[in-house]
């Protein structure tokens, strides 16, 4: 499968995961070809989520310190807060906020909170 299918593929699972919990969730149009847009904005009353998301079937994802800083930027100026998603193949969706990749720029696939704990963080706002 091409990477772009793939990806899409995995941002349209990602969508129907948020919308299954009752939260607001929309795919950004051009977001791989628009230098700072993400891929997905998620939201609830109180909460907006600005996410990039990243799949992949290779050990470890590492994402450069330019998109990370378009991401933070991008989602300060939309007023939420800037996360990534990632799956390696056969694994679950998880999450770490844009901040934490700082420096590090790697992902192996136990960083990160796993979905439901992302949505469990924050049923109090709901």
């Amino acid at each position: 499968m091409a990477a772009s299918r793939k990806g899409s593929n995995s941002e349209r699972e990602l969508l129907k995961m948020f919308v299954g919990v009752g939260w607001n969730c929309v795919r950004v149009a051009g977001s791989g070809k628009m230098e700072s847009a993400p891929d997905l904005v998620a939201g609830h009353p109180g909460k907006l989520l600005v996410i990039e998301c990243k799949s992949s079937g290779k050990p470890a994802i590492y994402i450069d310190n330019e998109e990370i800083l378009d991401t933070i930027e991008y989602a300060n100026k939309f007023g939420g807060e800037p996360w990534y998603a990632f799956r390696f193949d056969r694994t679950e969706w998880h999450f770490i906020p844009a901040h934490s990749l700082l420096g590090s720029n790697k992902v192996i696939p136990e960083s990160g909170i796993k979905f439901d704990m992302l949505i469990l963080k924050d049923r109090k706002t709901m």
